[in-house]
């Protein structure tokens, strides 16, 4: 019997009662009303089931929503983020990471690198690249520890150190850059700044990469590892054919995690997984300073 139905046998039964000269009273009355009360919960209940699902199928239907839904889905889920309701959404603005960034001038970066070698071809000379590219193929990705200091123009770092849990160190400087691999015992020299960070994250680091980059999305949620609020940066640079992903700790307003993809879908290893940043006014020269090991060979370009 469909609910029509029943709401119609009901209002038959009151009137058939009423003709057969049964007087009102206010037992009947609330008896009648519990009666119409739960018909009607019957039929939200029914009319709910049936129209939720057709609304989540109508919106399936436009493949590219179905497909971004799955993307973000994923995603998620693989960076162990839980979103938070915009009601309980903690306030952000991108000039609050900027005016913190702008104190610091020097970083720490512990991450997780597996560049393309055309990435390295664009700076470093083939023998450093054959060297490198040979280290990426026997490991994969590799841990990596980076430190370095603006230069004078904060545009990117003056002085880097990078030590790779292979062995492989290096040092670059505005003049020179050293990479010395300990299992042949040979120091690569090559003129010019060849390892940097760049653009340097300075005070308009964010903004400048919210004008450049495509498709800007910030989402907010709870950093599975600590609790906090974090705010989550995904944007695209398509003449580069990079994507990023950028979490920001909303209680220091600072950038703590990003990884960075050589395509522009966020597919596969990303190039820089970048797990955790320490920043510093400043960091000491003798951190930077490079001695060639006693009877290394030098190999200069």
């Amino acid at each position: 019997m469909s609910t029509a139905e029943i709401i119609e046998k009901l209002i038959k039964k009151f009137y058939a009662a009423s003709k057969s000269s049964i007087t009102t009273t206010e037992e009947m009355d609330e008896r009648v009303l519990n009666d119409a009360l739960q018909v009607y919960k019957k039929f939200k209940r029914a009319k709910t089931a049936v129209s939720q699902p057709n609304i989540w199928r109508t919106i399936m239907k436009n493949r590219i929503t179905k497909l971004a839904t799955v993307a973000a889905i994923i995603l998620i889920a693989a960076l162990g983020i839980t979103l938070l309701e915009k009601s309980t959404t903690p306030a952000w603005a991108i000039e609050d990471t900027a005016k913190v960034l702008e104190e610091f001038n020097a970083i720490y970066i512990d991450c997780k690198a597996a560049p393309s070698l055309k990435a390295l071809e664009e700076g470093l000379d083939k023998e450093i690249v054959a060297v490198l590219g040979k280290i990426l193929e026997e490991n994969g990705t590799i841990p990596v520890e980076f430190w370095a200091r603006a230069n004078q123009e904060r545009t990117r770092s003056g002085n880097i150190r990078v030590e790779a849990a292979v062995g492989i160190v290096g040092f670059a400087n505005e003049t020179n850059t050293y990479i010395y691999d300990p299992n042949s015992s040979i120091v690569y020299v090559q003129e010019g700044c060849h390892i940097m960070i760049s653009p340097w994250p300075s005070a308009d680091y964010l903004l400048k990469l919210q004008e450049y980059t495509e498709d800007w999305q910030v989402m907010y949620g709870k950093d599975a590892a600590t609790g906090r609020d974090y705010a989550f940066i995904t944007c695209t640079i398509a003449d580069q054919a990079q994507s990023m992903w950028v979490e920001i700790d909303l209680e220091t307003k600072l950038p703590a995690r990003i990884k960075i993809w050589h395509n522009i879908h966020r597919e596969g290893t990303p190039a820089y997984d970048i797990q955790r940043i320490v920043y510093f006014e400043e960091l000491p020269d003798k951190l930077f300073e490079f001695e060639i090991p006693e009877g290394a060979t030098v190999i200069e370009k």
